[in-house]
């Protein structure tokens, strides 16, 4: 027997994507971009010259640079929150001497199923030096970081 199947659903490509709350806003970023989740824990030294980077994370035998992105983005820092943890971040630049970092963020990130169309620019006061857009998502507003830049500062002070 033969068949011949036509579609006319137009299936729109879907990214899966994280909301990261931080202090008084979020994030979004694919979730490729995220290895892991992980508790707030104890962070070892560094001897960083910048108060955004908040110590080193022993995370799976790899020290990982832990950074706080509201004091990198020239925000104040937020208050010590129990819901706490840390995302780790997957290194976009294939740099050798630091494959993740983390950033501290101020609870559970919540999965996301978005298409470009979801995605709504808007103007938002107070964006940052490492914000590259502001949209809105189901009327939540969100900043796509810009995560080559944020990682290439980190390697200049580590």
């Amino acid at each position: 027997m033969n068949q011949t199947v036509t579609t006319t659903d137009k299936t729109k490509e879907q990214v899966d994507c994280l909301l990261i709350p931080l202090k008084d806003r979020n994030l979004v970023v694919p979730n490729v971009t995220v290895a892991e989740v992980i508790p707030f824990s104890h962070l070892l030294t560094t001897n960083a010259s910048t108060d955004w980077i908040l110590g080193r994370l022993d995370w799976r035998g790899t020290l990982v640079p832990a950074l706080c992105f509201e004091l990198l983005n020239g925000n104040p820092a937020p208050a010590p929150n129990p819901d706490a943890r840390f995302i780790i971040v997957n290194g976009i630049s294939d740099h050798p001497q630091m494959p993740f970092y983390a950033i501290l963020v101020q609870g559970i990130p919540k999965l996301m199923h978005l298409t470009e169309g979801d995605l709504q620019k808007v103007d938002a006061v107070g964006m940052g030096e490492f914000d590259q857009l502001a949209v809105s998502i189901d009327g939540v507003t969100a900043m796509i970081p810009d995560l080559e830049r944020v990682e290439n500062v980190v390697l200049t002070v580590i």
